[in-house]
């Protein structure tokens, strides 16, 4: 089955690409979460009308997405702190709703999709790698340092 991208794709392609499917993918992920549109001669030639206004918008979100990122980098680092048992782990987790927590504190808002913690959950004290993707094409690394509560 063939679509037109509305959105950029991960490993499947840009906005605006005509790309093959399968069909499952396309009736069930694809259109339905508004990223892409049936590829019959109808649609390709609305979408070659609208597709000045969609890369605007695109262009709107990246920029958005990259003073957001921008923002993120000054910071560097935030600090959270948790009860520790013995062996400096801590009871329980810290995840990405005490990272969100922490980062309104300080003023930034971040959404729950765009924080990814690449070993899952920290569990233990110390300095952790946090990455935030507000954007497919955006990435910014900060620390998340977590000491014992007293």
């Amino acid at each position: 089955m063939e679509v037109i991208l509305l959105l950029k794709v991960n490993k499947l392609g840009d906005s605006g690409k005509i790309v093959k499917v399968k069909s499952g993918y396309a009736r069930n992920y694809l259109i339905p979460k508004g990223k892409a549109i049936l590829a019959d001669k109808k649609n390709i030639e609305s979408f070659e009308a609208q597709q000045v206004k969609l890369k605007e918008e695109n262009i709107n979100k990246f920029l958005i997405a990259k003073s957001r990122a921008e923002k993120v980098k000054q910071i560097k680092s935030i600090t959270i702190s948790s009860k520790v048992g013995k062996e400096k782990k801590i009871f329980g987790s810290v995840g990405i709703r005490d990272i969100i927590t922490e980062m309104s504190r300080i003023g930034i808002k971040i959404n729950k999709k765009e924080i990814k913690l690449p070993n899952g959950v920290l569990r233990h004290i110390g300095e952790h790698q946090v990455t935030f993707q507000p954007h497919s094409e955006i990435y910014e690394h900060f620390i998340v340092n977590i000491i014992e509560k007293k």
